[in-house]
């Protein structure tokens, strides 16, 4: 009783500390029990796509992460979620959304977009299930935004409005249902000793409905219900993030309005960003405003490639990415590239070698693509005698994988990628566009946009910079290597023409 005030807060936060690693470890654990739960319960793949190799094995599992089990191991290290004892919420917001399952959503965050608050909600294997829109009102001087976000389904029809509230203590949202009355609130906790976000329901002052708490910095943070239990979890996905733009991972437990979830999810990402704009530079939308026009990448179904092992397993994701191709300014061959993600860090390395020449003959070329440490992934060898410029694309134990050519019968220029012992005829992947101003798509078989490319921020006459986006299920070498590719031919036609001397991507 005689405790000062600040022995007190010690003594609360040693027992929280001391709880947190408690936790910690319990979480550990059961997620170590789930996986391999999940893993012994996991249907066995179609007899055509087993490997008899744990290399082929490795490569075929990657190239099937569509499953719920791939998505949670994204999540590793946070707490799986559980099912509440009593449904969240006794009537639901949107009665679609709450499953009797565990369920993974990706909650993407559209580059592209007038209020900056837009996203998609998809399944895993690319279905579009919600979209939420952001609108910001016209603000009071010296006041809060007052922000609205509308949330509909797929086919449009409205579900939920969150409504800002202009004046209150905390950041504080309505909920209102497609008919107009108030379902609860989302605020910001203002007694916490971490920052912790609360969902209450209308009419019930009891206790916030669901509570989220974690490292929101980070964007890894978890939902618990008002006995505890964790139902929900949030992490950021690699890839497709970078400044105000951010993908998401959000599992959802079973008996749980996953709504209500994604609701909170965006509010905080809304809030986050308001409070830390000093921390953003350079933001993805200007890394990529050369991507403007062009569609975002889809999920590729089957993944490319299906029947074989992937080029580059590492850079075949169940997700979104985007890579940065840098091309060297001092090289020997002048086609020497650096292949990087939004946040600088080195993927791959693409080395051009040039040997000699047949007088009369097309340069015979080789392009070598490689790891960060030094392994070789691929070789691209240029065909001496063609039709039309070929590389045969060869694994690094020397096997033919497929073959890039430019496409001989088109309407419009293309280049396609024809992948070896590929019964399911035509080419796997075909590049279109305008690629004399640098911004071209890459469409699957089936027709579907998998993979696009844009002129980067920065150009010189012998450095260039450009962006590539990568649609989930698509081996990210592939489009890579095409671009590579691409590149060299475009400026071996451009000195043919009596057009610029200089390397570099592409087509000055």
């Amino acid at each position: 009783r005689s405790r000062s005030l600040p022995a007190l807060l010690l003594a609360c936060l040693g027992a929280v500390l001391f709880h947190a690693s408690l936790r910690g470890l319990a979480e550990g654990l059961a997620w170590s029990a789930l996986a391999r739960a999940s893993a012994l319960s996991a249907p066995l793949a179609p007899r055509s796509l087993r490997s008899s190799s744990p290399q082929e094995a490795r490569s075929l599992s990657v190239a099937r992460r569509m499953n719920l089990l791939e998505m949670l191991e994204d999540a590793a290290g946070t707490p799986v979620p559980q099912a509440p004892e009593n449904p969240i919420p006794s009537a639901p917001l949107d009665a679609e959304m709450l499953r009797g399952e565990l369920f993974a959503y990706v909650l993407e965050e559209k580059a592209m977009s007038m209020s900056g608050e837009d996203f998609e909600v998809k399944s895993p294997t690319g279905e579009v299930l919600l979209r939420i829109g952001g609108g910001n009102r016209l603000p009071i001087p010296g006041m809060p935004v007052w922000d609205k976000l509308s949330i509909s389904s797929a086919s449009g029809a409205q579900v939920a409005t969150l409504d800002r509230q202009p004046v209150a203590m905390t950041t504080t949202y309505d909920i209102n249902r497609a008919d107009g009355s108030k379902f609860g609130k989302i605020s910001r906790a203002m007694f916490a000793f971490t920052p912790t976000f609360e969902l209450w329901e209308e009419g019930d002052s009891s206790a916030p409905l669901l509570k989220a708490e974690g490292s929101f910095s980070e964007r890894n943070y978890a939902f618990k219900s008002r006995k505890g239990e964790v139902v929900a979890t949030v992490v950021r996905l690699k890839g497709f993030t970078s400044g105000d733009v951010d993908n998401y991972q959000v599992v959802v437990g079973p008996k749980v309005d996953a709504s209500l979830v994604l609701a909170m999810a965006v509010v905080i990402d809304e809030v986050h960003d308001e409070e830390n704009k000093s921390e953003n530079t350079e933001d993805l939308m200007d890394k990529m405003e050369d991507a403007s026009g062009l569609p975002m990448p889809q999920a590729a179904s089957p993944p490319i490639p299906s029947h074989m092992p992937a080029l580059d397993p590492d850079l075949l994701f169940p997700a979104t990415t985007a890579y940065e191709l840098e091309e060297k300014a001092l090289s020997m061959s002048g086609e020497d590239f650096d292949v990087k993600s939004p946040t600088g860090s080195l993927v791959l390395r693409i080395g051009g070698g040039n040997r000699i020449p047949i007088s009369g003959m097309p340069v015979w070329d080789k392009l070598t693509v490689s790891s960060p440490s030094g392994a070789l992934v691929a070789t691209l060898d240029r065909e001496m005698i063609a039709m039309t410029p070929t590389y045969d694309v060869f694994r690094a134990d020397g096997q033919k994988f497929g073959k890039i050519s430019k496409a001989m019968f088109s309407l419009g220029e293309a280049f396609e990628l024809f992948l070896e012992g590929d019964g399911a005829g035509g080419p796997a992947l075909r590049a279109e566009g305008t690629f004399s101003e640098r911004r071209y798509t890459f469409k699957s078989r089936e027709g579907v946009v998998v993979a696009a490319v844009g002129r980067g921020y920065f150009q010189s006459d012998n450095e260039n910079r450009y962006h590539i986006v990568v649609g989930p299920q698509v081996d990210a070498s592939l489009v890579v290597a095409m671009a590579v590719a691409i590149d060299e031919v475009h400026d071996e036609e451009a000195k043919e023409e009596g057009g610029e001397s200089e390397g570099g991507f592409p087509f000055r």
